[in-house]
């Protein structure tokens, strides 16, 4: 009989994702946030149907809406970076040699300014966003 070797990442088991928290902050924000949507959704859909039958639970909806768009906000920042990333084609947010940029830019004159500043300032609307339901929704 044949033993097979498994092919291990040496980061650890995709179920433990503290592993991936030497390596990048950014992942691991974004596996947690994503591990706690998955239940956060569940209550928030059986809490927005209670809501629909039963009047008077909007604090509760709006607390959990509240929790919801926090828990987006990480998946949102980095959906909007890998779209500045795909549109500058890796200019903005790349790890790019210096003389490969230095070439590329000489080549097709990209800035990644712009880009780079997109998700910032998508983020600060978003952000707004959020403040605007807190401060005008009165469930």
């Amino acid at each position: 009989m044949e033993s097979r070797k498994r092919l291990t990442d040496l980061r650890g088991p995709q179920s433990r994702i503290g592993r991936l928290l030497s390596f990048s902050f950014e992942a691991w924000l974004h596996m947690l946030t994503n591990r706690i949507m998955v239940f956060l959704s569940l209550l928030y859909a059986v809490c927005i149907a209670v809501y629909l039958l039963v009047p008077g639970l909007g604090t509760a909806l709006k607390v959990l809406t509240a929790a919801v768009w926090l828990l987006w906000t990480p998946q949102f920042f980095e959906a909007l970076k890998g779209l500045a990333l795909v549109w500058s084609r890796g200019m903005a947010f790349g790890h790019l040699n210096a003389e490969f940029a230095h070439l590329y830019r000489k080549r097709y004159a990209k800035r990644s300014g712009a880009y780079a500043a997109f998700p910032i300032v998508v983020l600060a609307a978003w952000a707004a966003g959020f403040v605007v339901m807190l401060v005008r929704w009165f469930p």
